[in-house]
Protein backbone atom coordinates (compact mmCIF):
# COMPACT_ATOMS: atom_id res chain seq x y z
CA UNK A 1 0.00 0.00 0.00
CA UNK A 2 1.29 3.65 -0.97
CA UNK A 3 2.58 5.43 1.54
CA UNK A 4 1.53 8.97 -0.07
CA UNK A 5 -1.72 9.99 -0.28
CA UNK A 6 -3.06 11.59 -3.30
CA UNK A 7 -2.80 15.05 -1.50
CA UNK A 8 1.34 14.72 -1.00
CA UNK A 9 1.24 13.87 -4.67
CA UNK A 10 -0.35 17.14 -5.51
CA UNK A 11 1.66 19.25 -3.36
CA UNK A 12 4.43 17.82 -5.07
CA UNK A 13 2.88 18.41 -8.30
CA UNK A 14 1.81 22.53 -7.41
CA UNK A 15 5.42 23.18 -5.75
CA UNK A 16 7.28 21.49 -8.84
CA UNK A 17 6.39 25.06 -10.79
CA UNK A 18 9.05 26.97 -8.05
CA UNK A 19 11.48 25.32 -10.33
CA UNK A 20 12.24 28.63 -12.11
CA UNK A 21 10.92 30.81 -9.28
CA UNK A 22 13.74 30.32 -7.41
CA UNK A 23 15.94 29.85 -10.31
CA UNK A 24 19.76 30.73 -10.17
CA UNK A 25 22.94 30.37 -12.32
CA UNK A 26 24.85 27.44 -9.92
CA UNK A 27 22.28 25.02 -9.51
CA UNK A 28 19.56 26.38 -11.73
CA UNK A 29 16.23 24.85 -10.50
CA UNK A 30 17.80 22.96 -8.13
CA UNK A 31 16.41 24.55 -5.06
CA UNK A 32 12.66 24.56 -6.16
CA UNK A 33 13.11 21.11 -6.88
CA UNK A 34 14.03 20.43 -3.60
CA UNK A 35 11.22 22.69 -1.69
CA UNK A 36 8.89 20.44 -4.42
CA UNK A 37 10.16 17.03 -2.74
CA UNK A 38 9.77 18.49 0.82
CA UNK A 39 6.42 17.01 1.48
CA UNK A 40 7.04 13.90 -0.05
CA UNK A 41 10.47 13.21 2.32
CA UNK A 42 8.75 14.44 5.15
CA UNK A 43 5.87 11.76 4.79
CA UNK A 44 8.16 8.91 4.24
CA UNK A 45 10.44 10.25 7.33
CA UNK A 46 7.91 11.76 9.54
CA UNK A 47 10.00 11.41 12.70
CA UNK A 48 13.27 11.38 11.58
CA UNK A 49 14.68 15.04 10.75
CA UNK A 50 18.40 14.20 10.01
CA UNK A 51 16.96 11.64 7.31
CA UNK A 52 14.71 14.17 6.22
CA UNK A 53 17.17 16.60 5.41
CA UNK A 54 19.98 13.78 4.48
CA UNK A 55 17.55 12.99 1.84
CA UNK A 56 16.62 16.37 0.58
CA UNK A 57 20.19 17.10 0.12
CA UNK A 58 20.40 15.46 -2.89
CA UNK A 59 17.98 17.49 -4.97
CA UNK A 60 20.34 19.88 -4.19
CA UNK A 61 23.11 19.07 -7.82
CA UNK A 62 22.88 20.81 -10.87
CA UNK A 63 19.17 20.34 -12.41
CA UNK A 64 17.62 21.93 -15.70
CA UNK A 65 14.79 20.72 -18.22
CA UNK A 66 11.31 22.01 -19.13
CA UNK A 67 9.05 22.59 -16.18
CA UNK A 68 5.87 22.58 -16.82
CA UNK A 69 4.98 19.91 -18.92
CA UNK A 70 6.92 16.90 -19.45
CA UNK A 71 9.71 17.84 -16.94
CA UNK A 72 7.37 16.58 -14.12
CA UNK A 73 7.34 12.85 -15.23
CA UNK A 74 10.60 13.14 -13.91
CA UNK A 75 9.48 14.44 -10.62
CA UNK A 76 6.89 11.47 -10.58
CA UNK A 77 9.54 9.11 -11.23
CA UNK A 78 11.64 10.89 -8.68
CA UNK A 79 8.52 10.56 -6.26
CA UNK A 80 7.98 6.64 -7.23
CA UNK A 81 11.61 6.01 -6.77
CA UNK A 82 11.98 7.59 -3.03
CA UNK A 83 8.65 5.72 -2.20
CA UNK A 84 10.21 2.54 -2.90
CA UNK A 85 13.82 2.80 -1.36
CA UNK A 86 11.23 4.22 2.39
CA UNK A 87 9.76 0.83 1.76
CA UNK A 88 13.43 -1.13 2.00
CA UNK A 89 14.31 -1.52 -1.68
CA UNK A 90 18.03 -1.14 -2.25
CA UNK A 91 17.90 2.09 -4.33
CA UNK A 92 21.03 4.39 -4.09
CA UNK A 93 20.89 8.18 -4.00
CA UNK A 94 23.81 8.24 -6.75
CA UNK A 95 21.04 5.96 -8.71
CA UNK A 96 17.82 8.68 -8.33
CA UNK A 97 20.40 11.14 -8.80
CA UNK A 98 22.12 9.68 -12.06
CA UNK A 99 18.39 9.13 -13.60
CA UNK A 100 17.10 12.64 -12.81
CA UNK A 101 20.64 13.79 -14.55
CA UNK A 102 20.13 11.35 -17.64
CA UNK A 103 16.31 12.06 -18.42
CA UNK A 104 16.46 15.86 -17.81
CA UNK A 105 18.04 16.72 -21.52
CA UNK A 106 15.43 14.59 -23.70
CA UNK A 107 12.40 15.56 -21.41
CA UNK A 108 13.23 18.86 -22.16
CA UNK A 109 13.39 18.16 -25.77
CA UNK A 110 10.18 16.92 -25.76
CA UNK A 111 8.65 19.88 -23.45
CA UNK A 112 10.14 22.55 -25.24
CA UNK A 113 9.05 21.19 -28.39
CA UNK A 114 5.43 20.76 -27.08
CA UNK A 115 5.07 24.31 -25.31
CA UNK A 116 6.42 26.54 -28.02
CA UNK A 117 3.96 24.72 -30.66
CA UNK A 118 1.33 25.53 -28.47
CA UNK A 119 2.09 28.53 -27.68
CA UNK A 120 2.48 29.60 -31.51
CA UNK A 121 -0.46 27.74 -32.33
CA UNK A 122 -2.84 29.72 -29.38
CA UNK A 123 -0.93 33.01 -29.73
CA UNK A 124 -1.91 32.67 -33.81
CA UNK A 125 -5.59 32.28 -33.00
CA UNK A 126 -5.66 34.75 -30.02
CA UNK A 127 -3.94 37.65 -32.46
CA UNK A 128 -6.56 36.89 -34.91
CA UNK A 129 -9.37 37.77 -32.41
CA UNK A 130 -7.82 40.50 -30.54
CA UNK A 131 -7.22 42.25 -34.11
CA UNK A 132 -11.05 41.88 -34.88
CA UNK A 133 -11.37 43.74 -30.96
CA UNK A 134 -12.43 40.68 -29.46
CA UNK A 135 -12.05 40.39 -25.87
CA UNK A 136 -11.89 36.88 -26.59
CA UNK A 137 -8.46 36.83 -27.76
CA UNK A 138 -6.23 37.50 -25.08
CA UNK A 139 -8.46 35.49 -22.71
CA UNK A 140 -8.67 32.57 -24.81
CA UNK A 141 -4.54 32.29 -25.29
CA UNK A 142 -3.99 32.56 -21.21
CA UNK A 143 -7.02 30.28 -20.30
CA UNK A 144 -6.33 28.03 -23.04
CA UNK A 145 -2.77 27.72 -22.54
CA UNK A 146 -2.86 26.94 -19.14
CA UNK A 147 -5.10 24.43 -19.53
CA UNK A 148 -3.44 22.53 -21.38
CA UNK A 149 -0.07 23.26 -19.20
CA UNK A 150 -1.93 22.02 -16.05
CA UNK A 151 -3.72 19.01 -18.03
CA UNK A 152 -0.53 17.74 -19.61
CA UNK A 153 1.92 18.33 -16.84
CA UNK A 154 -0.60 16.38 -14.37
CA UNK A 155 -1.33 13.38 -16.84
CA UNK A 156 2.63 13.27 -17.18
CA UNK A 157 3.58 13.62 -13.62
CA UNK A 158 1.33 10.46 -11.91
CA UNK A 159 2.29 8.64 -15.46
CA UNK A 160 5.88 8.89 -14.34
CA UNK A 161 4.44 8.18 -10.61
CA UNK A 162 2.73 4.76 -11.39
CA UNK A 163 4.95 3.51 -14.31
CA UNK A 164 8.77 4.88 -12.47
CA UNK A 165 11.64 4.69 -14.54
CA UNK A 166 9.93 3.04 -17.33
CA UNK A 167 8.05 5.60 -18.65
CA UNK A 168 10.23 7.66 -20.58
CA UNK A 169 11.10 4.74 -22.66
CA UNK A 170 7.79 3.06 -22.99
CA UNK A 171 6.45 6.65 -25.07
CA UNK A 172 9.72 6.77 -27.08
CA UNK A 173 9.32 2.84 -28.22
CA UNK A 174 5.58 3.69 -28.87
CA UNK A 175 6.79 6.46 -31.48
CA UNK A 176 4.34 8.72 -29.46
CA UNK A 177 6.43 11.69 -28.97
CA UNK A 178 6.71 11.65 -33.37
CA UNK A 179 3.03 11.67 -33.75
CA UNK A 180 2.32 14.40 -31.62
CA UNK A 181 4.82 16.37 -32.78
CA UNK A 182 3.84 15.94 -36.46
CA UNK A 183 0.36 16.78 -35.57
CA UNK A 184 0.60 19.57 -33.74
CA UNK A 185 3.29 20.56 -36.65
CA UNK A 186 0.62 20.37 -39.23
CA UNK A 187 -2.04 22.25 -37.41
CA UNK A 188 0.55 25.11 -36.30
CA UNK A 189 1.54 25.08 -40.02
CA UNK A 190 -2.52 25.73 -40.96
CA UNK A 191 -3.22 28.32 -38.19
CA UNK A 192 0.13 30.41 -39.80
CA UNK A 193 -0.59 29.47 -43.56
CA UNK A 194 -4.61 31.01 -42.45
CA UNK A 195 -2.84 34.39 -40.88
CA UNK A 196 -0.51 34.82 -43.37
CA UNK A 197 -3.05 35.17 -46.09
CA UNK A 198 -6.04 37.17 -43.83
CA UNK A 199 -3.65 39.48 -41.80
CA UNK A 200 -0.77 40.04 -44.86
CA UNK A 201 -3.54 42.80 -46.41
CA UNK A 202 -1.53 43.72 -49.38
CA UNK A 203 -2.60 43.67 -52.79
CA UNK A 204 -2.06 45.46 -56.00
CA UNK A 205 -3.85 48.20 -57.88
CA UNK A 206 -2.55 47.48 -61.33
CA UNK A 207 -4.49 47.75 -64.11
CA UNK A 208 -2.88 47.58 -67.50
CA UNK A 209 -5.13 49.22 -70.54
CA UNK A 210 -4.35 48.03 -74.21
CA UNK A 211 -6.44 49.67 -76.52
CA UNK A 212 -10.30 49.52 -75.06
CA UNK A 213 -9.40 46.54 -72.72
CA UNK A 214 -8.23 46.75 -69.47
CA UNK A 215 -6.91 44.20 -67.34
CA UNK A 216 -7.25 44.27 -63.78
CA UNK A 217 -4.12 42.21 -62.24
CA UNK A 218 -5.61 41.75 -58.80
CA UNK A 219 -9.17 40.37 -59.99
CA UNK A 220 -7.14 37.74 -62.28
CA UNK A 221 -5.25 36.62 -58.99
CA UNK A 222 -8.82 36.49 -57.00
CA UNK A 223 -9.63 33.49 -59.32
CA UNK A 224 -6.38 31.72 -59.35
CA UNK A 225 -4.49 32.31 -56.55
CA UNK A 226 -6.08 35.12 -54.26
CA UNK A 227 -2.87 35.27 -51.24
CA UNK A 228 -0.21 35.44 -53.71
CA UNK A 229 1.15 38.69 -52.72
CA UNK A 230 0.51 38.02 -49.05
CA UNK A 231 2.28 34.78 -49.16
CA UNK A 232 5.21 36.41 -51.24
CA UNK A 233 5.57 39.21 -49.13
CA UNK A 234 5.43 36.51 -45.96
CA UNK A 235 7.99 34.08 -48.02
CA UNK A 236 10.26 37.19 -48.60
CA UNK A 237 10.59 38.29 -45.12
CA UNK A 238 10.97 34.49 -43.84
CA UNK A 239 13.88 34.70 -46.39
CA UNK A 240 15.55 37.95 -44.73
CA UNK A 241 15.29 36.21 -40.84
CA UNK A 242 16.49 33.25 -42.20
CA UNK A 243 19.53 35.69 -43.31
CA UNK A 244 19.65 36.55 -39.74
CA UNK A 245 19.00 40.03 -40.83
CA UNK A 246 18.57 42.52 -37.86
CA UNK A 247 15.13 42.62 -37.03
CA UNK A 248 15.09 46.63 -37.32
CA UNK A 249 16.81 46.57 -40.62
CA UNK A 250 13.42 44.26 -41.69
CA UNK A 251 11.23 46.80 -40.68
CA UNK A 252 13.05 49.81 -42.83
CA UNK A 253 12.82 47.47 -45.64
CA UNK A 254 9.12 46.57 -44.69
CA UNK A 255 8.02 50.53 -44.42
CA UNK A 256 10.78 51.39 -47.95
CA UNK A 257 9.31 48.10 -49.99
CA UNK A 258 5.89 49.67 -49.13
CA UNK A 259 6.50 53.36 -50.07
CA UNK A 260 8.11 52.53 -52.94
CA UNK A 261 5.25 49.97 -53.93
CA UNK A 262 2.02 52.19 -53.14
CA UNK A 263 3.71 55.47 -55.11
CA UNK A 264 4.58 53.28 -58.00
CA UNK A 265 0.74 51.98 -58.04
CA UNK A 266 1.99 48.66 -57.66
CA UNK A 267 1.07 47.53 -54.04
CA UNK A 268 -2.19 48.72 -52.11
CA UNK A 269 -3.90 48.05 -48.74
CA UNK A 270 -6.22 45.01 -48.99
CA UNK A 271 -10.39 46.20 -48.50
Amino acid sequence: MSKLSKTDLLKTWALNYSSETTYNYERLQALGQTNAMVPVIRKLYPNDKERQVQELKKYMSFFNTEPSFCGLAITGITVAMEEQKSEGKEIPDEAITTLRSGLMGPVAGIGDTLQAILYSILAAIACNLAVEGSYAGPILFEVGYKAVMIFTSLNMFFMGYKKGRTVIIDILKAGLLDKLTNLFALIGLMVVGGMAATRVNVITPLVISYNEISINIQEILNSLLPALIPLLVTLGILKLVNKKINPNKIVAYIFAFGIIGSYAGLLAVGG
